[in-house]
């Protein structure tokens, strides 16, 4: 048997189900051990806070898990993502989530949210949520890409869309500065000659160029400069770079910069993607583009319905 019971809270009537109602605003706290009541209520409760357990309370103020979630929403996708991996940062937040509510009930209770420019902000903070969460959840959804549209654009821009050609070299600069004179150029080219020798006679590049490389960017990773595209790099050293062989390395290449000692390690040549590759790609840019059109064409629409006039000789104070 369920008893049922009546308890007045303010001007609400609370119906439960052998359960006492606390309630403070708009939370309840459900207490089980006044009264007895039916065991399979008690496991729907039960399994409820265990799937949204209470994280933080201040008072009778509590923060839930969904309050966290939904908070969480809100945040961009790496903040997310963070703060899933790191409970510190989550705690942060629940700490902060009770300390906004902590000062506001004191700025409540000292009635200084009756102010009238306090309660004017108010009003234009909830307008802006307000306006956000519209345009998120009604208006932005209206944005869909059809099958049709991703392949149009796919066919327009397959050459954009390619692998272009491009190269992972090392290398080893000896650097001569634009003013050297030539005994200094002379002096750097000599340097340049004895360390080809020794890469010629199978000494590590990689060590070499750690040792004596003057280029201090790349130095340091073997004077490995990752891959690059054509027309990154100086004429000369591209001309090098991308007429050397994978595992070769080149005569000494002089370019404005000094002079170079050039080890290609890859040479990917360029091809087209397909579509179903850059599919999801094209769809991502696509809906973003659209996305954005409908948030624009819906605020230019409600503007002109609305009659917004900005006025800017005033703004200017003239």
């Amino acid at each position: 048997m369920i008893t049922r019971i009546y308890i007045w809270v303010g001007t609400a009537l609370l119906l439960a189900a052998g359960v006492a109602f606390a309630m403070q605003e708009d939370h309840i706290q459900v207490k089980f051990k006044e009264y007895p009541i039916n065991e399979e209520f008690r496991h729907v409760v039960e399994s409820t806070t265990r799937e949204d357990p209470i994280l933080g309370k201040a008072g009778d103020y509590v923060v839930k898990k969904s309050d966290v979630d939904r908070m969480l929403a809100y945040y961009p996708l790496e903040t997310r993502q963070r703060m899933q991996e790191n409970p510190a940062e989550k705690e942060t937040l629940v700490k902060r989530m009770l300390e906004i509510k902590i000062v506001a009930d004191a700025a409540r209770k000292d009635k200084f949210d009756q102010k009238p420019q306090i309660k004017k902000q108010l009003a234009y903070v909830a307008d802006d949520f307000l306006s956000k969460e519209y345009l998120a959840k009604k208006v932005m959804p209206e944005a869909t890409v059809s099958e049709a549209d991703l392949k149009e654009y796919y066919t327009q821009n397959k050459e954009r869309l390619g692998i272009p050609e491009q190269v992972r070299a090392r290398h080893i600069l000896f650097k001569v500065d634009s003013a050297a004179s030539q005994d200094e150029k002379n002096k750097a080219q000599e340097r340049a000659q004895a360390v080809l020798k020794r890469l010629q006679a199978g000494e590590d590049f990689a060590k070499l160029a750690a040792a004596h490389s003057d280029d201090a960017g790349s130095k340091a990773k073997g004077g490995d400069l990752g891959y690059f595209t054509p027309g990154k790099m100086v004429p000369e050293f591209e001309g090098a770079a991308f007429y050397t062989n994978p595992g070769e390395t080149s005569d000494i290449v002089e370019t404005k910069y000094g002079y170079h000692i050039i080890k290609v390690e890859d040479h990917i040549d360029a091809r087209e993607r397909s579509f179903e590759e850059m599919k999801d790609y094209i769809k991502e840019k696509l809906h973003q583009q659209l996305v954005m059109f409908k948030v624009q064409e819906f605020i230019r629409q409600a503007a002109e319905s609305a009659g917004m006039q900005v006025y800017s000789d005033r703004i200017a104070g003239k």
